[in-house]
This record gives structure tokens, C-alpha cells and sequence, in this order.
């Protein structure tokens, strides 16, 4: 009487959750299918496989190159957002010098400064700033003062690099998006046919050291 194998245990998951991990595994398995001809899928065939896995390892590669580009635009934003907080101040007492105390407030509005939490500042939101920052620009040739160390020649290259600054990193954001939502559907498809695979191989070779030792071949294994 034939005894039916016992179920193979498995101890980890066969596809890693990491995307670089599963995108390595991937085209390892894709090229290894390509010699393996007696395997076949109704959904997928080793071609496809093969152009759908390079994709993938594409994908999470430029999606982490988006990635990392972005830290370095924020830290440039920061420092500048701190030299703006630290010097506004200069263009407050410049408005004092040419109208008086109680008068300058009123001008304020002209070179983007606003009321916010009960202090004078330009507006803490990033795009609105880059805006307020322009009107800085304009206002100071408005109230002509744009003479001294921080009048138009130091305000003017600030706000310029500002305004890049956020429509760069906003840029980057909306595309990490779209390169993160491509990845995953993309990561599905690849996980599908893997799972596929790995259960192909698992009704081919039923003695347990046998099955083990295809995964290792495909990947799934070391």
C-alpha cells in the first residue's frame, strides 16, 4: 500500500517582504524558468515572467532613488526656513525705521508678512511662504528698501531658491506616489506567479529533500 508523503513543513514564508529581496528572487526564478520547459502556468508564461520581473526590479530601484532625493531638498528648506525665521526680523525694523512703531504693522502686508499665533511672521505653510516670500521681494522695491546687507541682494536669491525648492520637492512627492502605487500592483503580479511556481514545484517533487532542493535551485531557498 502506497503511504502518501507527509506535508512539507516550512518555517519562512517563501517570498520575503522586502522589495529588493523579492525583485532579486524574481529574476533569479525568471531565468531559471527560462531553461525549465516542462513547467508551465495558464497565466503566465517564462517570457512574460522574465520582462514583468526586470520591470519590477526597476521599479523599486527608481522608486528608491526618488526616495532618496527627496531628504536632501528638505534639509535644504530647512536651513532656509531658519535663515528667513532668523532674519525677518531686518526688514521689520527697516518698515519701524521709515514709519514709526505703531505705523510699520500697517505696511506689513506689503512685504508678505502676516499675524499668525500672535507674532509677525511669513506664513509657515511651504507654498504659501514661497508665495509670501515674492511679495517680500516686490514689496521691499515698493517701500523702497531695497538698499543694505539684507535688503533686495540677499532676500531676492532666497526666494528664488525657495520657490525651486518646493516645486521640487512637490514634484518628487506626486512622483514617489505614482512610483510607489506602480511598484505595488507590480509586486502583486510578480508574488502571484512566484506563489505559482513554488506550488508547481511542490506537486512535481513530492519527497521533501527533493523539494527543498528545487526551491534552493529557483531562489526560494539558500
Amino acid at each position: 500500500m502506497e503511504t502518501t508523503p507527509a506535508p512539507k513543513s516550512r518555517k519562512t514564508p517563501l517570498l520575503p517582504a522586502n522589495d529588493q529581496q523579492l525583485a532579486a528572487l524574481a529574476v533569479f526564478a525568471a531565468q531559471r524558468w527560462q531553461a525549465e520547459s516542462w513547467l508551465t502556468l495558464r497565466h503566465s508564461t517564462a517570457a512574460q515572467f522574465l520582462q514583468q520581473a526586470q520591470a519590477y526590479e526597476t521599479a523599486v530601484s527608481s522608486r528608491q532613488q526618488l526616495g532618496a532625493a527627496r531628504p536632501i531638498d528638505a534639509d535644504e528648506l530647512l536651513n532656509l526656513d531658519a535663515q528667513i525665521d532668523e532674519t525677518l526680523y531686518r526688514v521689520k525694523n527697516r518698515l519701524v525705521d521709515k514709519y514709526g512703531k505703531k505705523s510699520a504693522v500697517a505696511h506689513y502686508p506689503t512685504v508678505g508678512i502676516t499675524k499668525y499665533n500672535g507674532a509677525y511672521v511669513l506664513d509657515r505653510d511651504r507654498i504659501r511662504r514661497a508665495a509670501a516670500l515674492q511679495t517680500l521681494v516686490k514689496g521691499l522695491s515698493t517701500e523702497k528698501i531695497t538698499d543694505g546687507d539684507y535688503g533686495l541682494s540677499f532676500w531676492q536669491p532666497i526666494a528664488e531658491r525657495y520657490q525651486q525648492l518646493v516645486g521640487q520637492l512637490t514634484d518628487t512627492s506626486g512622483a514617489v506616489s505614482k512610483a510607489v502605487s506602480h511598484k505595488d500592483t507590480m509586486r502583486d503580479t510578480v508574488e502571484t506567479v512566484l506563489s505559482s511556481l513554488a506550488k508547481v514545484l511542490d506537486g512535481n517533487y513530492p519527497g521533501k529533500q527533493d523539494y527543498k532542493a528545487q526551491l534552493r535551485a529557483w531562489g526560494f531557498q539558500k
